[in-house]
């Protein structure tokens, strides 16, 4: 086009010229003056196109290098999903990184690159599409589960840098997680044990006598609810999004209506406006929590537990403290770090910020009546595991032992010293920390054992911190977060069997009218009177119970101990129910089997006859954080929390910016 246009004024100049008349020098002149004008526009439009040539390609590459840092981030996040354990992968020596520590290196990733090393195409068969590398911080994985990534794309001679911010989609982005909706089969053995395999409503034959347990009318669910199976809702109220892995939910509602006479007929569940329940994939849970106790081991700290938690023995009371401590009784505990596995006594320690293990008559350690009060172990989790039985392990009972207090005795006879393994009374088998309580009737054998690594929990909370227990973790009070500080506090309890409140109940010889012949004795108004034995509670009243927490049970249930008792039943058909008052979980509840919190009541309301009344509440900060070292699915990915674009990192050619 701009030769073009030369060429017309030169032909204008030419016709010009050839003219004649008097004028003709005044418009020689002009003609001159003209052209030269017009030349150098000419010659301003070739710049002007030029430039936009070059302006043009640079938005291109300003474009092309977000979408190259953002292919950075997809790569990494597809890494995650295919290795749960590639945090441990990365360079340091960036200022990014920080204090992170790689003990896998950069597993041959080119992205992980510094300086004048090879970026990683975006598209190997097309280098137009730019490159990339990153940088990775995780210094906070282990106490909130986030990894934070450094993302630079590179074009041409532009960068672009963003900054993702990585969590686990997993149990935490639901309020209430369960993986069966019927019976744990440990209580009801008409219902199918799913341990090897998963067997859920859908796609096994259930017994019509196993108990499937429904959401109730009085229930209000305030967050995402998820099950692996098919969920049995009457007229309850779900605030947020419900999704279900039956196969029914990609065609049908999703859910179904128990059809007993406890849930009145044509009841509704509201699904406040979002819908019924809609189909995702199968989110498996782990079968164990055994991996937990490697992060209290001290000779990983170099790799893979830069930070190692407490480890405590035996049946262990924690009640926090509103002021960031602690008050923890554990006395089987010996060393609360431990080396090797498995455990051996060369290398395991006692660090004070675990506590004191063993008894002192002067009190103020782990094994001491009352306990030892101290800083809650920060950003951290605890493991409270069963006695061992391994003659080498170093929390084995020895009766020689001499690693308690100032060289004292941890032992004598095989038991900890001052301790028995009774109830609170002193004489009922018991295990020896409070349990059972006065009068209480253990609800099976296996309750409060004396060696079992169950752990006791309530109180105000001030910190960050992870519970993990062996075997049982037993709510006993209100556990709340500190209100000063409830930002930054965050609990998470997790048992590899169940997670109870504790509801304590005694057995109670009652009698009431009857017609039986057989068993009932006549009275004066030729009238029956039959007895049985009743569980009641040993608080009637109809208090609530309040948790804040990210609750799991890996195994069995999160459930109300002796949540039926009080209850009318075919031997004592009279009873009138003693309903507690509302179970209030700030969190995420997540469990194996569906564990239960209530009876319906005898009256076919669909309300609570016994038990708890549930209001089940989100904590939204979980959908960003998890509490220190939480459990995730077997197979889970990661998904980007926030993402935004900061001061570029690197120059086109490595140098850092």
């Amino acid at each position: 086009m701009i030769t073009l246009l030369r060429i017309r004024i030169a032909r204008r100049l030419a016709r010009v010229v050839s003219g004649t008349g008097d004028e003709r020098g005044m418009a020689l002149a002009t003609v001159i003056i003209f052209g030269m004008v017009l030349t150098l526009m000419s010659g301003a439009l070739v710049a002007s196109s030029v430039s936009g040539d070059t302006q043009s390609q640079t938005d291109a590459n300003w474009s092309a290098a977000a979408q190259a840092a953002y292919a950075g981030v997809e790569d990494y996040q597809s890494k995650l999903a295919n290795d749960n354990g590639y945090s441990q992968y990365g360079t340091t020596g960036s200022t990014f990184s920080g204090a992170s520590l790689f003990p896998g290196g950069t597993d041959g990733n080119t992205a992980f690159n510094l300086g004048s090393g090879a970026w990683q195409p975006v598209d190997p068969n097309n280098p137009a599409s730019g490159s990339y590398r990153y940088q990775v911080d995780n210094t906070l994985y282990s106490s909130q589960g986030i990894l934070r990534l450094q993302s630079t794309g590179r074009v041409g001679n532009t960068t672009r840098t963003v900054v993702a911010n990585l969590k686990q989609s997993g149990f935490l982005d639901y309020l209430y997680f369960t993986d069966d909706e019927y019976t744990d089969p440990s209580i009801d053995s008409d219902c199918p044990a799913s341990s090897t395999s998963n067997a859920y409503q859908w796609n096994t034959s259930i017994s019509s006598s196993c108990s499937i347990i429904s959401f109730a009318s009085g229930d209000t669910i305030s967050g995402p609810a998820h099950s692996n199976d098919t969920i049995s809702i009457c007229g309850s109220t779900f605030l947020g999004k419900v999704t279900t892995s039956a196969p029914v939910a990609k065609v049908a509602n999703g859910y179904v209506v128990p059809g007993t006479t406890s849930c009145p007929k044509g009841t509704l569940p509201n699904f406040n406006g979002l819908g019924n329940p809609t189909y995702v994939p199968l989110i498996q849970m782990p079968a164990t929590i055994g991996s937990l106790i490697q992060e209290t081991r001290n000779d990983l700290t170099a790799s893979t537990v830069p930070r190692p938690g407490c480890l405590y023995t035996g049946p262990t009371t924690f009640t926090f403290n509103s002021n960031g401590t602690w008050t923890v009784y554990s006395p089987w505990t010996q060393y609360t770090e431990i080396a090797g596995d498995p455990a051996v006594l060369v290398g395991s320690t006692q660090p004070a910020a675990c506590g004191t293990p063993g008894y002192s008559s002067k009190g103020g350690t782990l094994g001491s009546p009352g306990g030892q009060t101290f800083t809650v172990v920060p950003n951290n989790l605890v493991y409270v595991q069963n006695v061992p039985t391994t003659t080498s392990d170093p929390n084995y009972p020895r009766a020689a032992s001499t690693a308690g207090p100032g060289g004292t005795a941890f032992f004598k006879s095989n038991l900890p010293l001052n301790y028995t393994c009774t109830g609170a009374d002193g004489s009922t088998v018991g295990n020896g920390v409070g349990y059972p309580a006065v009068g209480e009737t253990a609800p099976t054998t296996a309750s409060y054992s004396c060696k079992n690594g169950d752990a006791f929990v309530q109180g105000v909370v001030n910190g960050a911190v992870t519970i993990a227990a062996n075997n049982y973790v037993y709510v006993t009070g209100d556990i709340t977060y500190d209100t000063t500080n409830k930002a930054t506090d965050l609990l998470g309890l997790i048992g590899q069997n169940n997670v109870f409140v504790y509801n304590p109940a005694t057995t109670v010889a009652v009698s009431y009218n009857c017609t039986n012949t057989l068993t009932g004795t006549a009275n004066a108004n030729g009238r029956y009177t039959c007895t049985t034995n009743q569980l009641q509670l040993m608080d009637r009243t109809k208090s609530s119970r309040t948790i804040d927490a990210a609750i799991m049970s890996v195994a069995h249930s999160f459930t109300v101990e002796n949540y039926s008792a009080d209850g009318a039943s075919t031997s004592y058909p009279t009873s009138p129910g003693y309903p507690k008052g509302k179970l209030t979980v700030l969190g995420s509840i997540v469990q194996k089997y569906r564990g239960a919190v209530a009876t319906a009541a005898i009256d076919g309301s669909g309300g609570v006859g016994t038990g708890y009344t549930k209001n089940y509440l989100y904590d939204p900060r979980l959908a960003n954080e998890a509490p220190p070292k939480f459990l995730s699915p077997v197979s889970t990915s990661y998904g980007i929390t926030s993402m935004t674009e900061t001061k570029t990192a690197f120059s086109p050619t490595g140098a850092p910016l």
